[in-house]
């Protein structure tokens, strides 16, 4: 079994624990949707979201399961064009906005990052998205792109953050800890392309 097998199925198996089967659903739709390699061209694609559902489930969320569905689902409307009416029927409205408001298509950069942060199930997504792209971009990404998404992590995610924080209290420390990791990856990435 590999890896990403491993992980898929620790993650069914503790959603299915806790009752969640909304999630369960998420996990197995988008797992059918993400069907290719990541950009390293050895890594399945949708063990990107499977990582960060893995992160997610270690926070105090107020919504667990609805931020971990969220994660897994998180790309399929932007890079898959999935309508939002089929992530409605599926997994409800609240999810859906969630993931409406993590398609960055279309949307002027600081907009996109103010409505993330107004949502408590998206601004935890996706800062566990970034913390996942920041682990797996040394040797993948070129130089000038890691920088760029590590100059975004101060202008853009850690703002959102704070007003996240800000909104939504009973995450402080979800929020804490993602801004935590955040700061230790950026910090090995600068180390390595020497900033």
């Amino acid at each position: 079994m590999t890896q990403y097998e491993k992980l898929k199925l620790s993650l069914r198996y503790y959603l299915l624990g806790k009752g969640w089967y909304v999630a369960v659903d998420a996990l197995e739709y988008a797992e059918s949707i993400h069907t290719g390699m990541r950009k390293d061209g050895v890594t399945p694609e949708f063990e990107h979201q499977i990582r960060i559902a893995h992160y997610l489930r270690s926070l105090d969320c107020m919504y667990p399961e609805e931020t971990i569905a969220a994660a897994l689902l998180h790309d399929v409307r932007e890079d898959y064009h999935v309508a939002d009416r089929e992530l409605t029927r599926r997994f409800g409205p609240t999810i859906t906005t969630s993931c409406i408001l993590l398609d960055k298509n279309g949307k002027e950069h600081d907009a996109y990052f103010c409505g993330i942060a107004d949502d408590a199930i998206a601004s935890l997504a996706k800062g566990g998205d970034r913390i996942h792209n920041l682990q797996t971009m040394v040797g993948v990404f070129s130089r000038e792109k890691q920088l760029k998404y590590v100059n975004e992590v101060r202008t853009q995610f850690f703002p959102m953050l704070k007003q996240a924080r800000r909104a939504f209290p009973q995450q402080e420390r979800a929020y804490e800890n993602i801004k935590h990791v955040l700061e230790s990856q950026i910090e090995l990435i600068e180390v390595i392309n020497h900033e």
